[in-house]
């Protein structure tokens, strides 16, 4: 497994997929795409462009941030931040980077988004033939 592509929310949720994605860098020497996808179109009625980009700065901040901590654990990463419709724009990049492994992992804004997250997991394990790793999203009640 030398290509990892994880996807995140960015939330706190992420946590248990982040460690889990550490470990298995580690045992197989691989390098890891860190990638979040900003869907364009979702709140676009309620917001100006200015707030967008304001939104999409501070999530690349927060994307950077996290891939310096795997960066700094001497694990090969790259940061992506992509635009598009969440699960077809996991499905085309990992595909692009031929990943050996999905990670998805960790809705942690609330019942809405683990719905959401939940869907957009099911979308892409129907439609990859790439091995997929789900986890939970950490440190959350129900």
């Amino acid at each position: 497994m030398k290509t990892l592509m994880v996807a995140t929310d960015l939330t706190s949720g992420f946590t248990t997929a982040y460690e889990n994605t550490i470990l298995l860098a580690r045992s197989f020497a691989s390098t890891v795409y860190l990638m979040h996808v900003v869907n364009p179109n979702e709140d676009s009625s309620y917001k100006d462009k200015k707030s967008i980009g304001q939104e999409f700065a501070d999530e690349s901040a927060v994307l950077n941030s996290i891939a310096a901590q795997f960066r700094d654990q001497d694990i090969e990463t790259h940061a992506l931040l992509l635009e598009g419709v969440i699960p077809i724009a996991i499905l085309d990049e990992a595909e692009r980077l031929q990943a050996d492994l999905i990670i998805l992992g960790g809705a942690g804004k609330g019942s809405a988004t683990g719905i959401l997250v939940d869907s957009i997991s099911q979308a892409v394990i129907k439609q990859t033939q790439t091995p997929i790793m789900l986890f939970p999203a950490s440190g959350l009640s129900e």
